[in-house]
């Protein structure tokens, strides 16, 4: 079971803060989104021009601000864990993307995973790599998941490859689960458990 000290969340006070940096690797920071002004500008900007979504199979575009601090609302409601993507270099920072657990069953201990970097510079850099080994870590050390699964399209092989070199294992396809651009699209479920997860070595 991978337990390396890969993501340890800041004291307590700094976990019930909005903005500030809940888990870290290198210069990728995650953040709880609590659905500021400034930050939903951000999401829905890039969202609606579609550089990075053509592969989404949930939510409707055009979205205004106002609808992403909506949904993130009914999102934490329900118990979703919900974190900003902030890039950190030394000309400073960018919001670039989210992520998160959802989905939540109590009496099986598990949760879905969802990731969207939404910035097309940041896509390819092993990001969405790292914030998914985060993302899953403290699923399984903070929250004692003993689950966490995701869909992903069948044709978007980068983000297949992401999720397997980060630990998750194709448990199966679900035929013409998604419809987007037009036609349906097949989707392939994957899956990590907690004594098993493993996503190798620390790519630090």
């Amino acid at each position: 079971m991978y337990r390396k000290a890969w993501g340890e969340p800041r004291s307590d006070d700094s976990n019930r803060m909005e903005g500030m940096t809940f888990l870290k690797q290198g210069n990728v920071e995650l953040r709880l989104l609590e659905g500021d002004e400034s930050d939903a500008r951000t999401w829905s900007s890039f969202v609606n021009r579609g550089l990075t979504t053509q592969m989404m199979f949930t939510g409707s575009i055009p979205m205004r601000s106002i609808d992403a601090q909506e949904v993130w609302k009914k999102e934490r409601a329900n118990g979703s864990v919900i974190f900003g993507i902030w890039l950190k270099d030394d000309h400073g920072e960018k919001f670039i993307g989210d992520c998160g657990l959802y989905s939540h069953r109590d009496i099986y201990k598990s949760w879905e995973f969802r990731i969207l970097i939404f910035d097309p510079d940041c896509v390819g850099h092993k990001i969405g790599h790292t914030a998914t080994i985060l993302v899953t870590q403290y699923a399984f050390d903070r929250l004692n998941a003993h689950r966490v699964w995701l869909g992903v399209v069948e044709d978007n092989l980068r983000a297949i490859k992401c999720y397997l070199d980060a630990g998750y294992r194709i448990e199966g396809r679900l035929v013409d689960d998604a419809f987007f651009g037009g036609k349906y699209h097949s989707v392939i479920r994957m899956g990590a458990i907690q004594n098993e997860w493993n996503p190798g070595p620390d790519i630090r």
